[in-house]
Order: C-alpha cells, then sequence, then structure tokens
C-alpha cells in the first residue's frame, strides 16, 4: 500500500461497499485471502468479508485452504467459511478432512516420488499429463 501511495498509484476503495457490489455481479467467488501459515481469528477489515461471503449464498470455492480455517485444525468454532470446492495444492491438508463441499480437487504435480515416500504421502494417480485429479 504504501509503495502505491509513492508511486502515485494509490486507488483504494471502501471493502464493504466494494464487496456488496461485486457479489451482486459475480456467481462464484475465489477464496484465496489467506495462505496455509494463517493463524488465529481472522481481524478485521477480513472478518466482515468472509462473514458477507458467507452470507452471500454464492458458490465459493477456495484454494488450498479455506480462508479463516486451521491448517491442522480445520474450521474454526466461530463462523467460518464453508466452501462448495476446494482445490487443494501438492497434497491435500489435515483441514480437507473437515471439508463438507461437494467438490474436492489436487492441483499440481509437485511432489517427486522420493517426497512421497519419505513423508509416506498417498496421492492420487494423474491421468495422462492432467495436472489436476478429482478426490474424495
Amino acid at each position: 500500500m504504501k509503495q502505491c501511495e509513492c508511486l502515485d498509484e494509490a486507488m483504494f476503495v471502501d471493502a464493504e461497499s466494494a464487496l456488496s457490489t461485486e457479489l451482486a455481479r459475480c456467481d462464484v467467488v475465489l477464496d484465496a485471502i489467506f495462505g496455509f501459515s494463517f493463524r488465529g481469528e481472522p481481524r478485521e477489515p477480513f472478518k466482515s468479508v468472509l462473514s458477507a461471503l458467507q452470507r452471500s449464498g454464492k458458490l465459493i470455492v477456495s484454494v488450498d485452504i479455506p480462508s479463516g480455517w486451521d491448517v491442522e485444525k480445520g474450521a474454526p468454532p466461530h463462523e467460518s467459511l464453508e466452501p462448495d470446492m476446494l482445490v487443494s495444492l501438492t497434497a491435500p491438508k489435515r483441514c480437507a478432512l473437515g471439508f463438507k463441499g461437494s467438490h474436492h480437487y489436487l492441483g499440481g504435480r509437485f511432489v517427486p516420488p522420493e517426497i512421497t515416500q519419505k513423508y509416506d504421502l498417498v496421492l492420487p494417480s494423474y491421468e495422462g499429463s492432467k495436472q489436476c485429479v478429482r478426490i474424495g
């Protein structure tokens, strides 16, 4: 943000008003707000954004880990996203055990055989040269 301001490239909008406008225009929401290192309960403005997304009734596709979830424990006890689709990257994380949506895919063939063996990973087979596979 600071760099954008210094370069006179800053164009910021109010998250709540922009969110309601954009949600009305879309059919699907791609959730990639936080990464797997996220810890704790989301703070504002993210808490309100996540709540609005969940209440929107739109289809939600989460990338790797639904935003606000713990990578190991899954969905927190407070209100959280419940995506319709989860696209796990590299390998499903432990939190995926709590995923209740309709579609779960694994994307990316990034794990070499020696790592798969070293960590005793059981990954699905990919057909031909495909980069994703439906699981669960």
